[in-house]
């Protein structure tokens, strides 16, 4: 099973928020880009394990495991960052 897009891809697709009112302010606009971010990483992780799971090709599914493993790291980074802003 082939994976269906890259990183980049992800996030241009799923990195831009819905924006909710004109008159934002940076920290708004902050906010709503780091969410549509996480999602977006969230999204490619899940679609990394459906990948793994139907794998067989077993180079295939350490290179998997490695993407996965980048993207939770990423993830967490970026849930460390907003906590910070708290």
């Amino acid at each position: 099973m082939a994976l269906g897009g890259t990183t980049t891809e992800y996030d241009r697709k799923f990195g831009f928020p819905v924006v909710t009112h004109i008159n934002q302010t940076d920290e708004e606009q902050a906010i709503l880009e780091h969410n549509a971010h996480v999602e977006a990483l969230e999204t490619l992780t899940t679609d990394l394990r459906n990948c793994l799971e139907h794998a067989t090709d077993e180079k295939y599914k350490r290179f998997l495991a490695v993407k996965i493993d980048c993207t939770n790291q990423r993830l967490e980074q970026l849930r460390t960052e907003k906590s910070e802003w708290n």
